[in-house]
């Protein structure tokens, strides 16, 4: 049962889809259904009518695409639909003594992310400067959040096999390793799985430290799969990279109480069952929101690119580098640091004050730059003389600073584009500076009061 966009007009990037590969459970969206009552079988009908009708105006990625349209943010899903049911054929399969069973039909009901139709923006329209802050300023605050919650926990799990729609069930991901952090970092909890695969084949993969003896040695995950329950239930469970790990855990379950796999899509009451229990926890995607943190958008998919996964030890490992990619987050010095590290090495490579394609008039600016002045200033305008500098402090209706970046020299006359040339003025500090009478004690006054904040941050950061 798992989620893909529409596959006529919608690719995700690479392997990593940006909703849950399997049905989604504690997400914190809502699940719907299309015509429910209209399904003959019996068992089949009641388990749909569990779920609320789907309202109208809610769209897929792929029809929003094909009008020329994307979703605000793909990322993070209005809701969840179940259908339109598809009749799915099931080819028989070889047994030991010879023969083959025989094919089977199955009412399948694969599960799409959807979207509000009226918040949607023109497919070619990235976000501009101030969306961008402040969909990177939520990241930010989502970090500080998970890291103050005392119950959240950072889940890690090792798999194998594939969490794509198209896989057979047999072969879909199952874990062989599961992990759990606090958010210091201290193990929780951390076992190894035998995921009931042959030998040959687990000799073929790469397992980083886990062995195909001692995996043949664990517990199979039907063995262990109450007491992970019992660790997540009421928590909220932080993942990096949902898709793949989330499936592996669903497709665990299902196993659990089937003992085979379903195709994706399939609805058997005790699926109700598994999503019941994964609903009892509070599940997010650290990698979603580095991408949202990082914001860099990928124009060719209509969202910000997916971060590639720093390759890691084991599942604990991996918990550790969820919880220092946190703190990265949530910490302003480590915020600042990189994104000044980001603007020099766009000037390096010679991104700075370059003519841009409209008339030419204009030079181009490093969004990093201006991004890193706004986290230094904190919401207060950074001149010093300002009568009232936290009088911007409060966020605009997207979230972002009433601040603007303004460089200390002129930037068209050679003035750096770096964090340290640059500084955040209220608008009437701004205007003073742009056109009032502008000594070159203020200048200066201006310029060591970047410098100062720009080297404190960096030596905290260290």
């Amino acid at each position: 049962m798992f989620v893909e966009f529409d596959a006529v007009s919608f690719s995700p990037v690479g392997d990593q889809h940006v909703v849950c590969g399997a049905t989604p459970a504690g997400w914190g969206a809502p699940v719907y259904v299309q015509d429910p009552d209209a399904q003959p079988n019996d068992v089949l009908r009641s388990l749909l009518q569990r779920y609320p009708r789907l309202p109208k105006g809610l769209k897929s990625a792929g029809e929003l695409k094909a009008a020329g349209l994307r979703a605000g943010n793909l990322f993070r899903p209005d809701a969840y639909v179940l259908g339109p049911p598809q009749l799915l054929v099931i080819p028989g399969t070889p047994t030991s003594t010879g023969r083959t069973t025989p094919e089977q039909e199955e009412t399948i009901y694969p599960a799409s992310p959807v979207y509000r139709a009226d918040q949607a923006v023109p497919f070619s329209a990235p976000p501009d400067a101030d969306e961008a802050q402040a969909i990177r300023r939520a990241a930010i605050r989502w970090a500080q959040d998970v890291l103050d919650d005392p119950d959240t926990v950072i889940l890690a799990v090792s798999a194998i096999g594939s969490p794509a729609p198209s896989t057979p069930p047999l072969e879909r991901a199952v874990p062989f390793e599961i992990a759990l952090t606090s958010t210091d970092g201290h193990k929780r909890w951390h076992q190894f799985i035998n995921p009931e695969w042959e030998t040959t084949y687990l000799q073929q993969l790469r397992l980083g430290h886990a062995d195909p003896a001692e995996l043949e040695a664990a517990p199979r995950f039907r063995e262990v799969a109450d007491t992970l329950l019992c660790r997540l239930q009421g928590k909220r469970v932080v993942t990096y990279g949902r898709n793949l790990q989330y499936a592996a855990i669903y497709a665990g379950l299902e196993y659990a109480w089937l003992r085979d796999g379903l195709p994706h899509g399939a609805l058997w009451p005790d699926t109700a069952t598994t999503l019941a229990k994964l609903n009892r926890s509070r599940w997010e995607c650290a990698r979603l929101r580095q991408g949202e943190f990082d914001s860099d958008w990928d124009a060719a998919a209509g969202h910000f690119a997916l971060p590639a996964e720093e390759p890691a030890a084991d599942a604990l490992d991996r918990c550790r580098m969820t919880v220092a990619l946190l703190r990265r987050m949530a910490d302003p010095a480590r915020r600042y640091a990189e994104l000044n590290a980001r603007a020099e090495r766009a000037v390096q490579d010679g991104k700075s004050h370059r003519r841009r394609p409209q008339g030419g008039q204009r030079l181009s600016r490093i969004a990093a730059s201006r991004h890193a002045v706004l986290e230094r200033s904190q919401g207060a305008c950074e001149n010093p003389r300002c009568p009232d500098p936290r009088y911007t402090s409060a966020l605009s209706r997207n979230g972002s600073y009433l601040l603007e970046v303004d460089h200390i020299d002129d930037h068209a006359k050679g003035g750096a584009d770096l964090p340290n040339a640059m500084i955040a003025l209220c608008p009437n500090c701004h205007a003073l500076k742009t056109r009032g009478t502008v000594t070159d004690e203020f200048r200066a006054l201006l310029r060591a009061t970047a410098l100062a904040r720009h080297q404190e941050l960096l030596a905290a950061a260290r």
